[in-house]
């Protein structure tokens, strides 16, 4: 994994699918994995990096290598007064609250943005997410630039990483059937990115609606990949195998880490709801689309140490 100093990209044979602006689905293709490798020597040369920190955290990419995820418990344990800040200052907006920017950056695609308050979609939406969150609460950094987060991002890469798209939600448990991001699904992103999941409050069970992932999944996908985006749970058990779903359960400060060009979803809650932050680090603008870019406030910048600029390479700066 560490020979010649590069880093694990997926087996080329159904390694992930991009989705085109058109709808349709296709591989990634040799390519975009060239393209991705020029990416991160690029910023080796741009950005210098010691053999020491790139090594630092290899224990847990090497088990993030084999198995498509890891789960790092009390990881963010030091920080639950700034989660307990982002909840709060979630479930104002959710209630209303005004927010400073509103886009459609930070929502899933199809997710209704009709203003709705919690109180009015918690029967009739599967979930709410705040747009522009880590412009909207900038409470977000101090969780998006924590040193070991962006250590195992630097670990993961073997070069200074950087943030890409950001995703604040909550979801709700009710009776809806599960869709959208309910369902088994491989992101578009890019054929090489991890994603960061944080609780914000306790998920005990699968009834609370826990990040769930196909080990092995990233490497191994069915030869009929590309005839959809979203997979029912028995064609995926049909395939994997029921061992191969992981419900990664946790408590608040507790982190979970994805390769999500496997296979994954959010467990449907049918007991509680969730609160969850979900950040994406890359070496590249997320989804290769500079219009992208999430907001930071300036002020937030400004007061980033020198070595964390990097990582605010694909953000956009606004007062």
């Amino acid at each position: 994994m560490w020979s010649n100093n590069k880093p694990k990209l997926p087996n080329r044979k159904n390694s992930g699918l991009s989705v085109k602006q058109d709808g349709t689905i296709s591989h990634f293709k040799e390519e975009d994995l060239n393209l991705v490798l020029k990416c991160i020597e690029d910023r080796r040369s741009k950005y210098y990096i010691l053999d020491k920190d790139i090594e630092k955290e290899k224990d847990i990419v090497k088990e993030l290598y084999q198995k498509g995820w890891a789960k790092i418990e009390g990881g963010l344990d030091h920080k639950i007064d700034t989660l307990n800040k982002i909840s709060d200052k979630l479930n104002y907006f959710l209630d209303g609250g005004p927010m400073p920017l509103d886009s459609n950056l930070g929502r899933q695609v199809g997710e209704n943005n009709n203003k709705l308050t919690q109180k009015e979609a918690r029967d009739t939406e599967l979930f709410l997410s705040i747009p522009e969150p880590l412009y909207n609460i900038p409470e977000i950094s101090d969780i998006i630039f924590d040193n070991r987060l962006t250590s195992i991002a630097k670990s993961f890469f073997r070069c200074a990483p950087a943030i890409g798209t950001l995703n604040l939600r909550k979801s709700f448990a009710n009776n809806l059937k599960s869709e959208n991001t309910t369902m088994y699904h491989i992101d578009p992103n890019s054929p090489y990115f991890f994603k960061v999941f944080v609780y914000l409050k306790d998920v005990l069970s699968p009834e609370d609606g826990p990040f769930t992932y196909v080990e092995g999944s990233v490497d191994n996908k069915p030869d009929n990949i590309l005839q959809k985006y979203r997979w029912e749970d028995d064609e995926i058990e049909a395939f994997y195998g029921k061992d191969k779903i992981k419900h990664i359960t946790g408590k608040k400060g507790d982190v979970a880490l994805a390769m999500t060009n496997g296979f994954h979803k959010g467990q449907k809650c049918i007991r509680n709801d969730r609160e969850l932050l979900t950040i994406d680090y890359v070496c590249h603008p997320d989804s290769w689309n500079a219009k992208q870019q999430m907001s930071i406030k300036r002020e937030t910048f400004e007061n980033l140490p020198l070595n964390k600029i990097a990582l605010a390479d694909f953000l956009y700066v606004k007062e």
